[in-house]
């Protein structure tokens, strides 16, 4: 019998000490739990605070990149390049200039003109930093410092060096209550928060945050932003992170029902057993699925793909590396919540279109990859990348809004593109940007020419370079007619490229190259330069016609430029109406208010304004009322069906008339037959552009043309 009780009583403590010690553990996994919750909100927090310390260096990059192209910058020529690049949500609160290190430059310069003149030799606690980061060649942030003027700021300065002699130094100085505004620290409502930097001998020199945070069980994170040791820690508000809940409740229980020991032992084994098991999938699922749509994730996509590449079978597969385009203006205009329902409907759309043996996963961002197994052939990944960017083409219901995005798809073919998983991954994403260099909304499969073409463009641009040197480039220009008189009365000038080989270059592929390397700007100039002396030539021939020229939306970014348009115009004498500048819908589209300026202010000169390929993009009638139009050209996608096409005529016909109640002149390009120009005079058009009239001409060839057609 004693045998038995000390049974019972050993269970008994058994019992209530794996009670005890169960409810424990619980307890910790709970504190754990929302630790690690409050470290990854720390992660986010730091990521922020130095994603806008970064921000804020990119204006001292800027600065050293344009000072090492022109030394000799002036006091307005910094104002508008520092304006340009502060941001109004970056936390700098004035950017200083200092050639031979003394202070000659301030934006904004109220209320900091004191420190104009300023010599850093004349400081030894300023010029220790700044003779720390001449030394390293590198920016050096140096704080925080309080300032005079009252608050703790970061002062980083950046040395600028031409020909590896110094030129002089750069100095940002960011506000440290605003960095901490912009990063997000002030506005952590569910936690206690507090910051402290230490020096060397872990004695504070700066703090700010709730102090009671260092009394409490805190987590904490380290952060790298200047000389010294940075620490961002969160606590709980209240007492601790959890509280003991029912514990001794369960010891009680436990005690009364210590007749059913043996069965609430089992039972608790098993329950213990399934919780763990929960607890593993949970682990399991969230290192391999993408938390917001539920797909696989990018771990979980790489090892698929590796058994699909290691398992020595010849099984042919796929990759669409699909990307969404314009994602980041959802995110921007309804907020993160409506980007991730729209990447929740993406991957549903995705799942409903493809098969139950293919593969799919959100890898980031607004990237998702599905691989495709057992295809047939080449023209059924073609058709089935069509049908999926025609279905994710079709409009989403977010928050009663109805949204309406299109993708980008690179494919990459197993093993045609590729033996490894990294390699397929790379050459889809290749060929994806190759999609959205085609226009966006389309897909683009992966070959050797890919990297033959960046080769190419590289070589491209070397070559424009000399090209404008060797004086390789030229102009040509179509005629415009107006249908009213029947008479030229305008020109498009065209530019074109022969090298010094006699090869053509298409300006299809080499403007889209300038515009990416910035010599779109190089190439503007000469066009207007020749153009404006072209344009005296015709003038002095007796026809006074005007001349359409393109205008990049990169060209459209500076004032100052658009200044230097008009100084050329009128050096060479001409009426600034003479002018035409054509521009894509596209520049309206983004609605970037320098741009828009620039265009108000050239219209305002005189300098009229064409959109051009109108109707090609998403055109809005609200753009052509909102921005100074004299002309829409219509694309030569609306004439080339008609007259037969009805639905083209009918398309026609309704531009017009909206363009005749708005105003604006029509000139109708890619007219190429005589039944097109009929159409376009029984319309009444205001003017007409196209080979039917006449190909682009040379200067001597244009006069010619005029000869005839005018008399």
């Amino acid at each position: 019998m004693k045998r038995y009780l000390f049974v019972i009583l050993v269970s008994f403590c058994v019992l209530v000490t794996g009670v005890i010690w169960f409810a424990e553990n619980q307890h910790s996994q709970v504190i754990e739990s929302r630790k690690r919750v409050a470290t990854e909100r720390l992660g986010r927090l730091r990521a922020a605070l130095e994603g806008q310390i970064n921000s804020s260096l990119t204006t001292a990059r800027a600065l050293q990149a344009e000072i090492k192209l022109s030394p000799d910058i002036s006091a307005e020529r910094y104002r508008l390049l520092v304006q340009e690049l502060i941001d109004n949500d970056l936390p700098v609160r004035h950017v200083a200039l200092a050639p031979d290190l003394i202070i000659e430059f301030l934006y904004p310069l109220v209320p900091n003109q004191d420190a104009l003149g300023f010599d850093y030799r004349a400081s030894p606690e300023q010029f220790q930093s700044v003779q720390e980061a001449i030394q390293r060649r590198s920016i050096i942030i140096d704080g925080p410092v309080k300032l005079v003027q009252g608050g703790w700021a970061l002062i980083a300065r950046a040395p600028v060096f031409i020909d590896n002699s110094l030129w002089g130094v750069i100095a940002i100085v960011i506000d440290i209550d605003q960095l901490m505004i912009s990063s997000g620290l002030t506005s952590v409502d569910d936690y206690l928060f507090a910051v402290q930097k230490k020096n060397a001998n872990n004695n504070d020199l700066f703090e700010r945050g709730n102090p009671s945070v260092w009394q409490k069980d805190y987590v904490a994170i380290e952060i790298d932003v200047s000389s010294g040791q940075w620490i961002l820690a969160l606590a709980p508000k209240n007492n601790g992170w959890a509280k003991r809940d029912n514990i001794y409740w369960v010891i009680i229980i436990a005690g009364w029902t210590l007749s059913f020991l043996m069965i609430a032992f089992m039972y608790n084994l098993v329950a213990t057993q399934s919780r763990l098991r929960t607890a593993l999938t949970t682990i399991d699922r969230q290192a391999n699925f993408d938390s917001i749509t539920d797909l696989p994730n990018r771990r979980a996509f790489v090892d698929y793909l590796n058994q699909l590449t290691q398992s020595g079978n010849d099984q042919h597969f796929a990759i669409l590396f699909i990307d969404l385009d314009h994602f980041k203006e959802v995110n921007d205009s309804l907020g993160h919540d409506a980007g991730d329902e729209l990447l929740v409907s993406v991957g549903e759309r995705l799942r409903s279109q493809l098969r139950g043996s293919d593969f799919i996963a959100r890898i980031g961002g607004d990237e998702f990859v599905v691989v495709i197994n057992r295809f047939k052939s080449h023209e059924v990944i073609n058709d089935l990348a069509t049908q999926v960017n025609r279905h994710l083409s079709e409009p989403f219901t977010l928050r009663q809004n109805q949204i309406q995005t299109t993708c980008s798809i690179g494919i990459a073919l197993y093993p045609d593109d590729g033996m490894k998983a990294a390699e397929l991954l790379k050459n889809a994403d290749l060929a994806m940007y190759a999609a959205k260099t085609a226009g966006r909304r389309t897909h683009y499969f992966f070959n050797d020419e890919l990297r033959a073409q960046t080769e190419r463009q590289n070589t491209i641009h070397n070559r424009m370079r000399d090209g404008l040197k060797r004086h390789e480039f030229s102009l040509v220009y179509q005629p415009i007619v107006d249908f009213s008189s029947g008479k030229v009365t305008k020109c498009e000038a065209l530019l074109r490229w022969k090298d010094e080989d006699g090869n053509v270059i298409s300006p299809a592929e080499f403007i889209p190259v300038a515009e990416r390397t910035g010599l779109i700007h190089e190439l503007g100039q000469f066009v207007l330069e020749q153009a404006c002396i072209d344009w005296v030539t015709v003038h002095k021939s007796g026809y006074p016609i005007e001349v359409s020229i393109n205008r990049s939306e990169r060209e459209l970014n500076d004032m100052e430029v658009a200044k230097q348009w008009l100084a050329c115009i009128k050096q060479h004498g001409i009426p600034t109406e003479s002018i035409t500048f054509e521009i894509t819908e596209s520049l309206l589209m983004s609605n970037k208010q320098r741009q828009l300026q620039i265009l108000h202010y050239l219209r305002s000169q005189g300098v009229q304004l064409a959109i051009d390929d109108f109707g090609t993009g998403y055109s809005s009638i609200n753009y052509l009322q909102r921005y100074p139009v004299d002309y829409i050209k219509i694309d030569r996608s609306f004439l080339n069906q008609a007259p037969d096409d009805r639905v083209q005529v009918a398309l026609l016909d309704a531009l017009l008339r909206v363009a005749r109640a708005l105003d604006i002149d029509v000139i109708a390009e890619g007219v190429e037959t005589k039944r097109q120009w009929e159409l376009l005079q029984q319309q009444q058009c205001d003017f007409a552009q196209g080979y039917f009239i006449s190909e682009p001409l040379t200067l001597e060839k244009l006069l010619d043309f005029l000869r005839k057609w005018q008399f």
